[in-house]
């Protein structure tokens, strides 16, 4: 059985304490601009106790990267930033390579996932999507270009969500665990039960905010393999988590 695998903290929130403005700015934008600062953020994480870190490219491509004037520094953004995250984690942790959902089932996410996969990130983490929205087609897709182990994590918007629909294999897209990010805390726990039994792979949960510590013995029966930090959290929620689980079990997904 897999892990219990810590991710990082938020990426966003710390560029933002560091100066990052987001009316005018993009945290992928710093990759090439203010590298240091991204990859100080990631050693922050991994001298905290992180398995696995996220490449700060949650909206780095192309038709994203056009509303700040920069779609063709979509190659060297996407590169730099799968460096820095390699560079901080070594060669025991694994990193996870970030597409968010703004250019979904495009080229634009296709190319992403494609620069990402030619600088060797281990996996690809598609975050914050909507449950209201099929993703069979997409992780499809991105299975053909890539053939990376692949995760998947829902923000839920209102307590009546539905389920996500798995109308597809999950074997057959290399989609390795599911969960959530960018939700509360107190929301956050209560989900596993919810997803575990209809889907049947590992869970991921990444709430917006730490002190949900102690429910972690009852999250690891209940299926959640992937721990870590959203919006808000830093490297003391990694800290936290990473004192909670017990000493690292390296592993890395495979597909």
């Amino acid at each position: 059985m897999i892990g219990p695998i810590l991710l990082d903290a938020a990426m966003g929130t710390r560029l933002i304490a560091r100066g990052l403005d987001l009316t005018r700015d993009d945290p992928s934008l710093w990759n090439l601009d203010r590298p240091e600062s991204v990859a100080a953020i990631h050693r922050l994480d991994i001298e905290a106790g992180a398995d696995a870190v996220t490449t700060n490219t949650f909206g780095a491509n192309r038709l994203w990267l056009a509303r700040y004037g920069r779609a063709a520094d979509v190659v060297a953004i996407n590169r730099q930033a799968a460096t820095l995250a390699r560079e901080a984690a070594g060669p025991d942790r694994l990193v996870l390579g970030c597409l968010g959902p703004t250019a979904p089932g495009s080229e634009d996410e296709a190319e992403q996932a494609r620069l990402l996969a030619d600088e060797g990130v281990d996996a690809l983490l598609l975050e914050t999507n909507r449950t209201t929205e099929p993703i069979g087609d997409r992780l499809q897709r991105l299975h053909k270009v890539v053939g990376l182990p692949m995760i998947v994590t829902y923000a839920l918007v209102a307590d009546d969500d539905p389920l996500p629909a798995f109308d597809f294999d999950p074997d057959e897209v290399g989609l390795q665990a599911i969960g959530w990010n960018c939700i509360p805390p107190d929301r956050a726990v209560t989900l596993p039960d919810r997803l575990r039994r209809p889907v049947g792979l590992p869970l991921v949960m990444r709430p917006s905010g730490g002190g949900w510590e102690g429910e972690i013995p009852r999250l690891l029966d209940c299926g959640v393999r992937y721990f870590g930090g959203c919006c808000g959290t830093t490297e003391a929620d990694v800290a936290d988590l990473r004192r909670a689980l017990g000493p690292p079990q390296r592993a890395r997904p495979s597909g």
